[in-house]
C-alpha cells in the first residue's frame, strides 16, 4: 500500500484528479439523491424534424456547389462578377443553378460565404455555412 505523508492522499502531480478529503466528490452526481433525473425526457421528435429539414438545405447547398465545379465558365463569372462588387449579377448565377431558399452572401475578392437556411419557412431551423476561397 502506499503511504504518503500527505493527509487524505494528496499527490502533487494528481491533485487535480484526487478528492482532497475523503467522501468528497469532485463532480456532483447528475442523478439527485431521490433517483429521479433533473432533466426532463428526451423528446427526438423536435431533432429529428430538424434533421429532416436540414436535408433540403443542404440540397440547395449541393445544386450550388455542383454547378460551381461542373463549370469552370459560371466558377469564372461568378468570381469575376464578385471582385467587381456585380451584387446583382452574383444574386443572378447563384439563382441561375436552381437554389430556391433563402440565403445571405458576403464576398470579398478572395472568397465568397453563403449561408443557406430555411428562415422563410414557418419552423425554420436550420443554417449551413458554406466559405469558398
Amino acid at each position: 500500500m502506499y503511504y504518503s505523508s500527505f493527509p487524505y492522499g494528496f499527490h502533487p502531480r494528481l491533485q487535480a484528479f484526487m478528492p482532497v478529503h475523503p467522501g468528497y466528490l469532485a463532480m456532483p452526481s447528475p442523478t439527485p439523491q431521490n433517483g429521479r433525473s433533473p432533466f426532463p425526457e428526451v423528446d427526438t421528435r423536435k431533432f429529428n424534424a430538424s434533421a429532416t429539414r436540414f436535408k433540403e438545405v443542404m440540397n440547395q447547398a449541393n445544386r450550388f456547389i455542383n454547378t460551381l465545379t461542373a463549370s469552370d465558365d459560371f466558377a469564372h463569372r461568378l468570381m469575376n462578377a464578385a471582385q467587381q462588387s456585380n451584387h446583382g449579377e452574383v444574386e443572378q448565377l447563384i439563382r441561375s443553378t436552381g437554389v430556391t431558399i433563402t440565403y445571405n452572401l458576403k464576398y470579398t475578392p478572395d472568397g465568397i460565404r453563403i449561408d443557406f437556411s430555411n428562415s422563410d419557412a414557418e419552423n425554420s431551423c436550420c443554417t449551413l455555412r458554406m466559405a469558398l476561397r
